[in-house]
């Protein structure tokens, strides 16, 4: 049934038209934050349900500690804006993208992620163009077969491989846990970060307390949980203001380490 604010819509600006409900975002916004302050962990949200520097701000304002994009071009928006602390959760190479990436150290505190060698030894230049160090996570394959390393032995080395090199921090571990294999990315995050400290204190320094990011209903399966390391930020339907189905992501750091 066509309501009369459906019609006015469609008469004043016509059809197709994408509306959003500002009170309904505002309410989810809230609820996803308290969801986070409730379990003890930060939050920073994929701005790809959105790409609006508007709706980022708004969960800024809210409590999140920051944004995550997963190309350089939404990051690149996001701090043009001023929003200034990001992670780009995927691997950049190139020079182009470290020269642009650079740029974006100038305007923000930035994180990346890297998932093999080739990808760690290209991303120092960065750090050296624009003279900050460059914070990198481990991106970790828990059951998704998308991206990241397979096995904590794997992520442990890139660990290592980070801390030593010139210009760049290791940062913590990035994964990306199914809806039902939360039991096996705990074990793999702990096994991770057991051998990170087995290699000394030193390797710890960069990782920050436990942040969110992303989307979906595991936000609630989280932070319901006692594995307050590893939670994940929820992505809410447009249609009807509920956790959507799509995928998740998190972000998993010792709640023991020092925030953002």
């Amino acid at each position: 049934m066509t309501t009369p604010l459906a019609a006015k819509i469609a008469r004043d600006y016509g059809t197709p038209c994408a509306v959003i409900d500002m009170d309904k975002v505002e309410r989810n916004i809230a609820r996803i934050q308290a969801a986070c302050d409730a379990a003890g962990v930060a939050n920073r949200p994929h701005i790809k349900t959105h790409k609006s520097p508007l709706l980022a701000k708004l969960q800024i304002e809210a409590g999140a500690k920051g944004v995550t994009c997963q190309k350089i071009g939404e990051a690149e928006v996001m701090a043009e804006a001023g929003i200034d602390d990001i992670l780009i959760s995927y691997n950049l190479i190139g020079e182009e993208k470290m020269a642009r990436l650079a740029a974006l150290q100038a305007k923000a505190h930035m994180t990346v992620a890297a998932d093999n060698a080739t990808v760690i030894a290209g991303l120092p230049r960065a750090a050296e163009i624009s003279g900050r160090p460059l914070s990198v996570v481990v991106e970790c394959d828990t059951g998704r077969k998308r991206a990241g390393v397979e096995t904590p032995a794997e992520a442990i080395a890139l660990a290592r491989e980070i801390a030593a090199s010139k210009g760049l921090i290791f940062a913590g571990f990035m994964l990306y846990p199914t809806e039902t294999g939360w039991t096996e990315a705990q074990t793999f995050y702990d096994e991770a970060l057991a051998g990170v400290r087995a290699h000394g204190r030193a390797m710890l320094a960069g990782i920050i307390n436990s942040a969110v990011i992303s989307s979906t209903p595991t936000t609630f399966i989280a932070t319901a949980t006692s594995s307050a390391s590893m939670i994940n930020c929820n992505r809410r339907s447009r249609a009807t203001g509920k956790p959507s189905t799509a995928a998740s992501s998190a972000w998993t750091v010792s709640a023991s380490r020092r925030s953002q």
